[in-house]
């Protein structure tokens, strides 16, 4: 199962590490930010398919550490809309990291989480939505989910867009990835992508993200959320820019 240690050069290793690390920072101190920092970077120097199951892993033992002290802020009724749309559509995201050669999957990656960051940037909202919105954002969720471990942003995008206090969004999203990245690591099982390599390397990430799930908690119980969350937002602009080029080449090259 450890075999990875010996296959993975140190120089992947320990940038891989730093990643973690910081990523769970943000995940602990705002809520989401975590796979999709860690997806898009990552993915510029490891497969996306070891790559995106092992974060559905990392994710789910987040969820479980930051959970119990949370759980009576989650705003259960959203919860519920979302997991519905989730539910339907991450099979097919999955689908799509099965299938999709790696240049192009690493290129739709970074175009959502580019996307979506962007739009998080301009702060829309407003406050009497279209009630339809949170089953739809839950489809989308869905697909950004299974293909790219990423359902987090559409629903992030969203609260901030219906004006959800920092507090609710926080906890409602850490209840929100229990459930989805449980469900799209089974599917992911399905598909044959839960190799050893992918298991060694999650309890390898395991330590270094705990560490910044800690941090970030404390963090968040002592200051303000719109500067950390602006600074989180450029660091994924500025990722997501890297990895669209570095796909662009390699497609260009023929290398997908």
């Amino acid at each position: 199962m450890f075999g990875l240690q010996l296959d993975l050069p140190l120089w992947q290793l320990l940038p891989a590490i730093t990643i973690i690390l910081g990523a769970a920072v943000l995940r602990g101190y705002s809520g989401f930010g975590f796979s999709s920092l860690t997806v898009t970077s990552l993915a510029l120097f490891m497969p996306p398919k070891m790559v995106v199951p092992t974060i559905f892993m990392l994710e789910i033992a987040a969820s479980i550490h930051l959970l119990p002290g949370i759980f009576r802020q989650v705003d259960r009724k959203l919860l519920g809309q979302l997991l519905v749309g989730t539910l339907i559509c991450t099979p097919i995201g999955v689908w799509l990291l099965t299938h999709l050669p790696e240049a192009h999957t690493r290129l739709m990656i970074c175009l959502m989480v580019l996307a979506c960051a962007i739009l998080l940037l301009l702060g829309f909202e407003q406050k009497n939505a279209n009630p339809r919105l949170p089953m739809a954002t839950g489809f989308v969720s869905g697909l950004a989910n299974g293909a790219a471990a990423i359902g987090g942003l559409p629903v992030v995008l969203m609260m901030l867009y219906t004006q959800m206090s920092p507090i609710a969004t926080r906890a409602t999203l850490v209840a929100f990835f229990a459930f989805t990245d449980i469900y799209a690591l089974i599917w992911t099982g399905h598909q044959d992508l839960l190799t050893d390599d992918v298991i060694s390397l999650g309890i390898i990430f395991l330590v270094p993200m705990i560490i910044g799930l800690s941090v970030g908690r404390f963090l968040f119980k002592r200051s303000g959320q719109k500067s950390f969350r602006n600074l989180a937002l450029v660091l994924l602009i500025s990722v997501s820019v890297i990895g669209l080029a570095r796909s662009g080449y390699q497609m260009l090259l023929g290398g997908a």
